[in-house]
């Protein structure tokens, strides 16, 4: 009976152990951490000729770890098993162009939004040439769109928008969306702000392609997510991004990619 005794004691202290852990962080304030991301998904995380990961948020990243003083780690995941990933250990936060919505946010913890994502119109760089500023300018006009976008559901959800444009030509890709542009086969392109800049910045475009900033649709929040009770590293990668945002290394690091400081202060 004693034996037995002692066996249900050691067995009840694993379990309030093993309880224990699971309510407090699981990740500390040393070591390194390992970000996941989609690593073909430019400009915010994709690999470079060489192999090598590169990216917008993968140089953010890197001078938040070097503010901390600690290793980091690019870790390409899955991205449909992205909360399996985070809640398993294997990675210690998602950095990838992720987007706020209500239910990542019973999975995850987020960070304060750094970036507004959202798709706008762009057009041909022609101020003479340039007469759409409103939506209703859209009306029949030949749109061009990368099929199975965002900016294709938004499109498609409003009748109204919908049916005044003229003809609405899809593409496999932005960048044959852009040439089609640039070419003259289509009025405008409808398409996510931070791909659309990342192209015209990357290829000089900036005398040719213009954004109007006419926004289509809701406009999303980019941010980065961690564990669900790792609040310790999540405040101390918030601490380190305030301060490279208020001393502006966040908005050179956007212009080297965009063209334009995207950081949301």
């Amino acid at each position: 009976m004693k034996k037995i005794l002692i066996c249900l004691i050691a067995l009840l202290m694993v379990l309030t152990a093993g309880c224990g852990k699971q309510a407090t962080d699981t990740t500390s304030s040393e070591g390194k951490i390992i970000v996941g991301l989609d690593d073909g998904f430019p400009p915010f995380g994709f690999r470079d000729e060489k192999g090598d990961i590169i990216g917008f948020d993968i140089d953010l990243a890197k001078e938040i770890a070097k503010r901390l003083n600690r290793p980091i780690e690019f870790k390409a995941i899955q991205w449909s098993n992205k909360d399996e990933e985070l809640n398993s250990g294997n990675i210690d936060m998602i950095m990838n162009g992720l987007e706020i919505t209500d239910e990542r946010r019973h999975e995850m913890l987020f960070s304060k939004p750094y970036i507004h994502s959202g798709c706008v119109v762009f057009v041909r760089y022609s101020p003479g040439e340039n007469n759409i500023k409103d939506r209703s300018d859209l009306a029949g006009k030949i749109v061009g769109i990368q099929k199975g976008s965002t900016a294709q559901a938004y499109i498609n959800d409003d009748n109204e928008l919908r049916f005044s444009i003229r003809s609405i030509n899809l593409y496999e890709d932005s960048d044959t969306a852009f040439k089609a542009l640039l070419n003259r086969q289509v009025d405008a392109v409808v398409g996510d702000e931070t791909n659309g800049r990342y192209y015209i910045f990357k290829h000089q475009l900036q005398d040719k392609i213009s954004d109007t900033e006419l926004p289509v649709g809701d406009k999303g929040q980019i941010a980065i997510g961690f564990r669900k009770n790792d609040m310790t590293l999540r405040n101390e990668i918030q601490n380190a991004f305030d301060a490279i945002i208020k001393d502006g290394t966040a908005g050179k690091i956007s212009e080297r990619w965009f063209g334009k400081n995207l950081i949301k202060n």
